[in-house]
């Protein structure tokens, strides 16, 4: 903020101040939802497809192209597991069921068809959050509170909104505090602090980038970990009011 005369900073001083009323968490995190997917397009998103792309300093070190179907569960991911072998893995989030393959050999043993469904699911759970992390904060064992603002010297201003998150259905316990844009009401960077994180270390900031509007919804598709030289990617997002046909054949 630059300074400006005596007699502007006078004239300033002289003029009734209305402070803005501060909003509470869940008013600040409705104004971003409708704002990202509001007029009932989270309603009539219920296919996703798309590819999670790992870069590590400008190299795509990984990708897991994926579909889900919101509707039956259904959630289909491939890629390469930490070992270097290639799998292929449809599962149903809301059942359990799986099958698939391993190095394009059909899995049939009980312990391999576990091992196929602890890689999907903690896809699905990693990857979802990714690419939907605004549009989480009501889910279950998200608990919001605004904490306060944020300004730079260009004359932006953010409302915080931390999360805490209790370990549900996978997600481990952890601490959000996602940066509200006050003029746009978009989330522009989401801090994270995972409880399996060192007590002394700070949060990672992650920087949203290339919002696009698909069906209705408002979403990043590229993630900035600043000062990690990483970038998360979804690539061919496709996002459908119904599941195509033959999806997970």
């Amino acid at each position: 903020m630059r300074l400006g005369s005596i007699m502007f900073s006078i004239f300033v001083l002289s003029v009734p101040v209305f402070a803005q009323p501060t909003p509470t968490a869940d008013e600040l995190a409705h104004r971003t939802f409708d704002v990202l997917a509001g007029d009932g397009a989270w309603e009539r998103a219920l296919f996703f497809s798309y590819t999670f792309t790992l870069i590590v300093d400008g190299q795509v070190v990984s990708q897991f192209p994926q579909k889900w179907d919101r509707v039956t569960g259904d959630y289909q991911v491939s890629g390469k597991r930490a070992d270097g072998l290639a799998f292929e893995a449809t599962i149903n989030v809301l059942t359990g069921a799986v099958h698939g393959s391993i190095q394009g050999r059909e899995v049939h043993d009980a312990a391999d068809l576990k091992s196929l469904y602890d890689i999907a699911s903690e896809r699905f759970i990693n990857d979802t959050f990714w690419l939907l992390m605004p549009l989480k904060m009501f889910d279950p064992g998200f608990y919001r509170a605004y904490d306060g603002t944020r300004s730079d010297t260009c004359g932006h201003t953010w409302d915080v909104l931390k999360i805490t998150v209790e370990a549900v259905k996978g997600n481990p316990t952890a601490t959000y505090w996602a940066w509200i844009n006050r003029d746009t009401r978009m989330v522009e960077q989401w801090d994270i602090k995972l409880a399996t994180m060192p007590a002394d270390a700070p949060p990672v900031s992650v920087v949203f980038h290339d919002y696009r509007r698909i069906a209705g919804l408002l979403i990043s598709t590229r993630r900035e970990a600043r000062g990690q030289n990483q970038v998360v990617r979804f690539d061919d997002l496709q996002i459908l009011p119904e599941t195509p046909k033959d999806s997970f054949k």
